[in-house]
């Protein structure tokens, strides 16, 4: 990738949707900090704890906003501890490329280890590109490099690119296959390359970012239901009322930093859907319809058990 890496380059300032939120995770049942001050996620539905870069990004982007309106020296080392745990840990592929590697099984789908998320390659990068412009150390600058790579790379090479039989080109949060086409995980992998190209005018990171949004202005409505918007186009459950709020934000975003009116549309009409107190009911009833088919109902119920043991401190 060709690059100018002045720091004269633009400034990231807060990202672009709001993460301070996510400073609470220590406190929550499923999270807790190690010994040196990293974020540990409870693998569902387990009672172990290992570390999930997603979450680990969050809690970091979160503490790089407080640091940025408190200037709190202690939200800046919080947030410095959560980059250096992505320098250190980064898998350098034979190819060139860099992964945040998993090794552990979430629920949902079928994993061959170790997975990537592109997801959390997205997020990383919105974290390590704000930790070189805060620190001017280039171990970030480099790391965050070597994650973009992966964005060229399909997933049967160990990537998180799938081109369809139509030639668009998925950014896969579950780098697996059949590819789920998660919404807000594509999303917000696209701000990670916007945000490495703001910085550093990668003509490449521009190129991917443009890629994966022509994919979304062409297949968008496919995330529609008429009433609400899809988590994924694999099992096409309802997304939770959480994550239709996030899909509105992003393409709120989306719209702001394209000015493809698509995308506007789609915000606009996802929020009267979220406006709708019977399709907020309908949605979930969907889903929990969805899922008795999937387990039935007493597979249905043990998973509930379980989420709630879960859960529990």
């Amino acid at each position: 990738m060709s690059k100018n890496t002045s720091l004269k380059a633009e400034s990231l300032g807060n990202y672009y949707v709001e993460m301070k939120n996510n400073i609470d995770r220590p406190n929550e049942s499923v999270h807790r900090l190690d010994g040196n001050g990293v974020l540990m996620y409870k693998i569902p539905y387990t009672q172990e704890f290992n570390y999930y870069p997603v979450s680990i990004t969050l809690y970091a982007l979160g503490n790089f906003e407080m640091y940025l309106d408190t200037k709190d020296s202690n939200y800046r080392k919080s947030f410095l501890k959560q980059a250096d745990w992505l320098v250190n840990n980064i898998k350098i592929r034979q190819k060139g490329f860099g992964v945040w590697e998993h090794n552990f099984v979430l629920p949902y789908y079928k994993f061959k280890m170790p997975w990537v998320h592109g997801m959390a390659q997205g997020l990383a990068i919105s974290v390590l590109i704000r930790a070189y412009q805060l620190t001017s150390d280039k171990k970030y600058l480099n790391a965050a490099e070597k994650a973009c790579k992966v964005f060229e790379v399909d997933i049967a090479d160990g990537g998180v690119i799938f081109i369809d039989e139509k030639g668009n080109a998925w950014i896969e949060e579950y780098a697996l296959l059949p590819p789920p086409h998660v919404l807000n995980g594509f999303i917000f992998a696209l701000f990670g390359l916007y945000d490495f190209y703001r910085v550093t005018k990668d003509e490449d990171a521009l190129k991917l970012f443009e890629m994966g949004t022509k994919t979304l202005e062409k297949n968008i409505e496919k995330y529609d239901t008429g009433y609400w918007s899809l988590y994924n186009l694999l099992d096409k459950h309802p997304a939770a009322k959480s994550y239709h709020e996030l899909h509105i934000k992003q393409l709120n975003v989306l719209y702001n930093l394209t000015k493809q009116e698509i995308f506007n549309e789609y915000a606009t009409r996802w929020e009267k859907y979220y406006r709708s107190s019977q399709n907020v009911r309908r949605a979930a009833i969907k889903r929990g319809l969805n899922h008795i088919k999937q387990y039935g109902i007493t597979g249905s119920i043990r998973r509930y058990l379980l989420v709630k043991k879960w859960g529990r401190k």
